[in-house]
């Protein structure tokens, strides 16, 4: 028993003032940092070229209190047709969502983001901008992209031209041809297509549930072809199928 007590007092002693020594290299720098140096609490302008997507980060590396800038970032590489866009890899299945969600983000930005494309591990609290696309491991606020944009977990306005789309989503999810989330609830409105696996709320577009395995729905679909495996609340549209009927026009359904 002794020497048990020994080698956990020992652990103790040699894991702690490593944690420790993490918190006291901590820089803080104002009014201007770079996000990419790393171990930084940047207030006011936190400037970088390019984004990490490095997803088993021990703690967070880089704070950003005020604006943070990215002029260049692999983003622009999309439009060369050469080189794909680094975008963090969401996961699949419920298994791989499990542990996802135990993953500590590399950077936190605390306000307002404006990019040429922002692809990391990180979460934005506040406004991120971007002129093509976005990934993120978590959105809280207003996030809008001009070509795509996607979170694991976006609370607040996801807006795309193109895609919008999120693991969990719980606000709204905008875009002109389509959204995509696992699980929802808020408003999908996009003028082609809404493709889901749970929502709850209000779903407006062309197509709604027509891709992916729309489970369960619990609320309003407006579409020409409203879809639904379980259905509780009212479709209407040219087409609406649940697990009870199909019916043109409107149809609906409010028991198990």
């Amino acid at each position: 028993m002794k020497l048990n007590h020994l080698l956990m007092l020992t652990f103790f002693l040699l894991h702690f003032p490593v944690k420790a020594q993490v918190v006291q290299h901590r820089k803080a720098r104002f009014p201007i940092g770079l996000y990419t140096t790393g171990d930084s609490d940047i207030y006011g302008l936190s400037f970088g070229v390019g984004s990490d997507t490095y997803m088993d980060s021990d703690y967070v590396s880089v704070r950003s209190y005020g604006l943070r800038i990215e002029p260049v970032s692999q983003a622009l590489l999309f439009f060369t047709l050469v080189f794909p866009v680094d975008r963090v890899r969401y996961p699949r299945d419920l298994n791989e969502i499990r542990e996802f969600e135990k993953k500590i983000p590399n950077e936190i930005v605390y306000g307002l983001n404006i990019s040429c494309g922002t692809n990391a591990f990180a979460d934005v609290n506040g406004v991120t901008v971007s002129a093509f696309v976005q990934s993120f491991r978590q959105t809280n606020g207003l996030s809008v992209a001009g070509f795509s944009n996607y979170s694991f977990r976006a609370n607040g306005v996801q807006a795309g031209i193109c895609m919008a789309g999120a693991v969990y989503g719980n606000g709204v999810l905008i875009s002109l041809f389509g959204n995509k989330v696992h699980d929802g609830k808020g408003l999908q409105a996009a003028a082609l297509c809404n493709d889901y696996d749970a929502f709850t709320g209000l779903q407006i577009g062309m197509l709604n549930g027509a891709y992916g395995t729309a489970e369960k729905f619990t609320g309003l679909q407006i579409g020409l072809f409203n879809n639904a495996k379980k259905l509780r609340g009212i479709q209407i549209g040219l087409i609406n199928k649940n697990e009870k009927r199909i019916l043109p026009f409107i149809n609906w359904n409010f028991k198990e």
